[in-house]
């Protein structure tokens, strides 16, 4: 399989002088993280955005090679026939203040939101990950938020995340995100996402990756 996971498989069994072969079914690199271009237009595959502070993508990625264009740090939360923007006030100050009276949540919610950042910095990834578990409903319920955050930013913003709108994943994935979020900035490759996947297979020995595998 010539997804990401496989490529970055590849690299290290060529660190350590192992010979290997990548099969593929598809007739390209990369799995879901995959860009088209059609007429003109770069089309990535499902929902993709890149986060820079992924330590293993900042182990096996050359980021300048990338140009990787960020984000705005902050969403529009779509609620009431209006949008309402969302900031993050630590990198855009003078609109995490002016989005402090919208209806997203209430003040304290958003202050909230900058004490479980400040926390959630204060560990290591792997204290994160071997931390004490719950569902993350549970997390932001015993952490104060309000349903009305809970389910005007964090059920859609997370739910988009991990494909669960219950929010019935672990609280550890969610801190684990949060301060990836607070870390590293949100981007795309000028050429898609798929820039990922080309950039792992570029520095494969050639002729490692088959693609068209038929296994059936």
């Amino acid at each position: 399989m010539a997804g990401v996971a496989g490529l970055a498989c590849g690299l290290q069994l060529q660190k350590a002088g192992v010979n290997f072969a990548i099969l593929e079914a598809s007739d390209g690199v990369g799995g879901r993280v995959r860009t088209d271009e059609v007429d003109g237009f770069l089309l990535d595959r499902g929902f993709q955005i890149f986060l820079t502070s992924y330590e293993e993508a900042q182990a096996v990625l050359d980021y300048s090679a990338l140009d990787l264009k960020p984000f705005y740090a902050g969403a529009l939360v779509r609620w009431n026939g209006g949008f309402h923007r969302v900031a993050d006030p630590f990198r855009h100050p003078a609109d995490g203040v002016a989005s402090l009276p919208n209806p997203v949540g209430s003040p304290f919610d958003k202050a909230l939101v900058g004490l479980f950042r400040i926390k959630a910095l204060l560990k290591s990834p792997a204290d994160i990950l071997q931390a004490p578990e719950t569902s993350t409903l549970s997390r932001l319920q015993a952490e104060g938020f309000s349903a009305d955050i809970i389910d005007r930013f964090f059920r859609p913003f997370l739910g988009g995340i991990f494909f669960d709108r219950g929010l019935n994943m672990t609280s550890r994935l969610f801190e684990f995100v949060m301060r990836c979020l607070a870390t590293g900035q949100n981007c795309l490759p000028t050429a898609g996402i798929g820039a990922v996947a080309d950039q792992l297979a570029a520095r494969l020995p050639p002729g490692s990756i088959h693609t068209g595998m038929n296994f059936f």
